[in-house]
């Protein structure tokens, strides 16, 4: 089983609690102003998170490469300021909100980066040990 795998799912369930409580809070209050911090917690935290669990269990030696790892970090370090400079920009507090934003979306985009590789990789790589398997006799 992959560790990273592990820490992605962890990863998941946390942005998945906060994305719900994001959304309570916007219910009861009914302020939608943070709808935004919300899609993209939900989207990239949740859903995003959860998927790249999926793949590196589906995939567990793509998982100990250091771009795996590269990927976890630079994913976990850039969402959170992203989203805290988000909600900043949108409650009008850019001088610190912007750079924080704008550095995170930066890890963010790294962090897609590296999982396009790291998934070209580990399927290119599978696809290219199943080829060698005899094939069965029609």
């Amino acid at each position: 089983m992959s560790n990273i795998s592990n820490l992605f799912l962890r990863g998941a369930l946390v942005f998945f609690a906060t994305g719900v409580g994001m959304g309570v809070f916007m219910s009861m209050s009914q302020d939608f102003s943070i709808r935004p911090v919300h899609v993209h917690v939900n989207l990239l935290g949740w859903v995003a998170f959860f998927l790249f669990a999926v793949f590196y269990r589906m995939f567990p030696e793509a998982g100990e490469t250091k771009l795996a790892k590269a990927h976890f970090w630079s994913a976990v370090t850039g969402l959170p300021p992203m989203m805290l400079g988000l909600w900043l920009v949108i409650n009008g507090v850019t001088g610190i909100g912007l750079p924080l934003l704008l550095g995170g979306e930066l890890l963010t985009v790294i962090s897609v980066a590296l999982f396009v590789i790291v998934g070209f990789r580990a399927t290119a790589s599978r696809a290219a040990a199943e080829g060698t398997r005899l094939q069965p006799a029609e």
